[in-house]
């Protein structure tokens, strides 16, 4: 992937991640007289059709992060760590993908539609895309291209998945839409990563350029 791809790719992340947590706000902040229990609440089913179509879109942008971090450099060569990276790709797609599949049981309850097909595609593409972001953050420290805490994003992104995401979605939907909101900023941070990878890779070339010339 070349440079400018990457910033690119870098920049989309990084606005998904930030509209994500901004989202989660907007979720909890709107009026609603819809019964709690039902897995649209807040919304109305129409509303509820459109949030779960915005969330698939914007769920692209996340896609579009996580292929560029497969892709750059940042994970190094290890075969364990670039698997990771598409794993975490295959889990976001999966992501994607639930959202949509939610639209069928816009009436349903939130305990009878998490007890099927819908809760068990959320739960695998959300284990897999923990389990990808882990091992890729293994090769993100390995590789040593990102420095300071941009080297930690993918891995903290995973860790995140199974100790603060996962329990938050059983602690209702005020708990829910903040972990969500606060994994979405997480997000956001591995996009500013990528954007500013080209950099950390043209600096050990310049300093290396500045020692042959000397």
């Amino acid at each position: 992937m070349s440079d400018l791809s990457l910033r690119r790719s870098g920049l989309v992340c990084l606005v998904t991640g930030i509209a994500g947590g901004a989202l989660a706000l907007v979720l909890l902040a709107w009026p609603t007289n819809v019964d709690d229990t039902l897995l649209r609440y807040p919304f109305s089913e129409t509303g509820f059709l459109t949030v779960q179509a915005v969330f698939a879109v914007h769920h692209l942008g996340l896609v579009a992060g996580v292929v560029a971090l497969a892709l750059s450099g940042a994970v190094g060569r290890g075969l364990v760590a670039r698997s990771g990276a598409w794993l975490l790709v295959a889990g976001t797609v999966m992501l994607t993908a639930s959202e949509l599949l939610a639209m069928r049981y816009v009436d349903w309850t939130n305990e009878a539609a998490n007890a099927g097909l819908m809760g068990a595609a959320y739960g695998i593409s959300c284990t897999v895309m923990g389990v990808g972001a882990i091992l890729a953050g293994i090769g993100v420290r390995r590789a040593k291209v990102w420095s300071g805490w941009r080297a930690w994003t993918p891995m903290v992104i995973g860790v995140a998945q199974f100790v603060m995401v996962t329990p938050g979605m059983f602690g209702g939907f005020v708990v829910a839409r903040l972990v969500i909101g606060a994994w979405m900023l997480m997000l956001a941070a591995l996009g500013w990563s990528l954007y500013a990878e080209p950099k950390d890779r043209v600096r050990p070339r310049s300093g290396a350029q500045a020692v042959a010339a000397g």
